[in-house]
């Protein structure tokens, strides 16, 4: 299954699109995440589906004209390791990467409506290509949204870092999941700590 969406900067539509793609075979998944534009960057997932969850192998990530950066999740060793030469780091139960949280939230919603209560939180321990953070969402109202995609009924997420050490403002990232779309993200809203807000929004459904 894959979602398409276009790109908007600060409200502003780009000539650019994002792909988001997810397959399994009951025991395995892959999945990856597009950005088709000028600079194209890709975010790729491969991993185990567990009764726990999803446990992530690989992460991988992208940009044009540079080398890919890889997380190798070390099961066997209990331990996080960076292609960059960043410090391993010890692996915790539940940890997942920056796009293997997506399905992991969709399957926890669609395997229990409950956690989907406006002001549950839930907490996951996620690894970038360069560190790990604990990303707390906040379930929130229900909204109806009128995508490029179709209108439909969403369940709102919402996390924020907290600010650093010079005291500035963190980022916040927030989700739209669709249930009638297995609770895959119709809209991906990033704002970095600077303002500037990355808005992905749902245009269509992609064939497997």
């Amino acid at each position: 299954m894959g979602l398409a969406y276009q790109l908007e900067i600060n409200a502003f539509p780009l000539p650019a699109r994002a792909e988001l793609r997810w397959r399994h075979d009951g025991a395995h998944y892959e999945a990856s995440l597009s950005l088709l534009s000028l600079l194209s960057i890709v975010r790729t997932s491969k991993g185990a589906m567990t009764p726990q969850g999803l446990e992530p192998l690989r992460y991988g990530e992208k940009i044009t004209a540079r080398g890919e950066t890889a997380v190798h999740f070390q099961r066997d060793k209990g331990l996080v390791s960076f292609s960059n030469n960043k410090p391993s780091l010890a692996l915790l139960p539940g940890v997942q990467d920056e796009l293997s949280v997506f399905f992991q939230i969709a399957a926890m919603l669609g395997g229990d409506p409950r956690e989907a209560a406006p002001g549950t939180e839930i907490a996951v321990q996620t690894v970038e290509s360069r560190a790990a953070r604990k990303l707390v969402f906040v379930v929130g109202a229900s909204q109806m949204l009128d995508l490029p995609g179709g209108r439909t009924q969403t369940v709102y997420l919402s996390h924020a870092e907290p600010p650093n050490y010079e005291g500035s403002r963190g980022s916040k990232g927030e989700l739209w999941l669709a249930p009638g779309l297995d609770y895959l993200p119709v809209r991906i809203r990033i704002t970095e700590p600077s303002g500037t807000m990355y808005d992905l929004r749902w245009s269509q459904t992609l064939p497997p």
